[in-house]
C-alpha cells in the first residue's frame, strides 16, 4: 500500500524540502500531489480591526490591495516551485487557494487526502495563517508529515524512529506510518519507561512479522521535555530519516494542552515528523 493523494501546504518557493518530500512520496504510487496556499484576510493579519480602523479609507483600501497582491505573488511563486519539482519527477500536480483564517478549509481537504505535508507550527506564520499542523493534526483524522524548514530533501522510510508508549495515539501513528516504510526498513523503537515488562514486545513482533528490522531501546525518563530531547538525540544518532509519534492533546484548545513530548518535538523537529491523533 502507498499513499495516493497527498496534500502539501505551499507558502514560499524556498520550502523545497517540503515540496520535494511530498512529490517523492506521490511518485512512489504514481499518484498526484495537490499544493494548497492558505490565504488570509487583512483583518486576520492584525488579529482584529482595531489597529487599522482609524486609517483613512484610501489608505485602508491600499493596504487591502497590497495584502492581496502580496499573497497572490507568494501563491504563484510557491506553486511554480511545486509544479516544477513535480514535472521533473513525472508526478501529476495541481494547486489551490483556500482560506487560512481558520483551520477549517485545510482540515476539510485533509480529511479527503491520504497524507498532508505541512511546515512546523510557528507563532510567526506567513500572513498570520491560523491553520497550524497542530490544529489540522488534531482535527483531520489522518496522518500529518511535518517537514522542518531548511532541511535537506531526502527519501524517507528506510530508517525510522517510533516513539512508543502503547497508547492509542502511538498505535494510530504506527499504522499511519506503515505505508511510508521501505521494504526491509530499519525501525528504531524508543520507549520512555520500565524495561522490566518488555513494553514494546508486541510492537516488535508485529513489525518483524512484516519483514522489518527492529531495535528497541527502553530508558527511564520522567520529565516530558527531557523525553523530547532524548528522542531527537536518538533519532540523530541512529541516522533516522523520519520520526513517528502520536499527537496528544484536545481539539478545542489545541496547543495549550498538548502533552509535553508533543510540544517539545513539534515546533523544532530535527527530522521529518509523522504525527497522528
Amino acid at each position: 500500500m502507498v499513499y495516493s493523494d497527498i496534500v502539501v501546504q505551499i507558502d514560499k518557493p524556498e520550502a523545497r524540502a517540503r515540496y520535494e518530500t511530498a512529490v517523492a512520496l506521490a511518485a512512489r504510487g504514481h499518484r498526484r500531489v495537490a499544493g494548497v496556499y492558505l490565504k488570509t484576510s487583512l483583518i486576520n493579519q492584525y488579529n482584529s480591526i482595531d489597529p487599522i480602523a482609524w486609517l483613512p479609507p484610501d489608505t485602508l483600501n491600499q493596504l487591502v490591495h497590497e495584502h492581496i497582491a502580496a499573497q497572490d505573488r507568494a501563491a504563484g511563486a510557491s506553486s511554480a516551485a511545486l509544479l516544477a519539482i513535480a514535472k521533473r519527477a513525472g508526478v501529476e500536480a495541481e494547486w489551490h487557494v483556500v482560506s487560512g483564517d481558520t483551520p477549517d478549509d485545510l482540515v476539510a481537504l485533509a480529511r479527503c487526502a491520504d497524507l498532508v505535508v505541512l511546515p512546523p507550527p510557528t507563532p510567526y506564520a506567513a500572513y498570520s495563517v491560523h491553520a497550524s499542523a497542530v490544529a489540522v493534526g488534531l482535527e483531520c483524522g489522518g496522518p500529518i508529515l511535518i517537514v522542518p524548514e531548511g532541511s535537506q530533501p531526502s527519501e524517507i522510510g528506510a530508517r525510522v524512529l517510533i516513539a512508543w508508549n502503547g497508547g492509542r495515539e502511538a498505535a494510530r501513528a504506527v499504522r499511519d506510518a506503515l505505508p511510508l516504510l521501505a521494504e526491509g526498513a530499519a525501525v528504531e523503537v524508543r520507549v520512555a519507561g520500565d524495561a522490566a515488562d518488555d513494553p514494546a514486545g508486541a510492537l516488535r513482533r508485529r513489525l518483524e512479522g512484516r519483514g522489518l528490522k527492529v531495535n528497541v531501546v527502553v530508558a527511564a525518563h520522567h520529565a516530558d521535555e527531557h523525553v523530547a530531547d532524548w528522542l531527537a538525540s536518538e533519532a540523530k544518532q541512529a541516522d533516522c530519516d523520519m520520526i513517528v509519534m502520536g499527537l496528544y492533546g484536545h481539539t478545542r484548545v489545541r496547543e495549550f494542552v498538548l502533552g509535553g513530548v508533543s510540544r517539545g518535538m513539534l515546533h523544532e523537529p530535527p527530522l521529518p515528523l509523522l504525527i497522528s491523533h
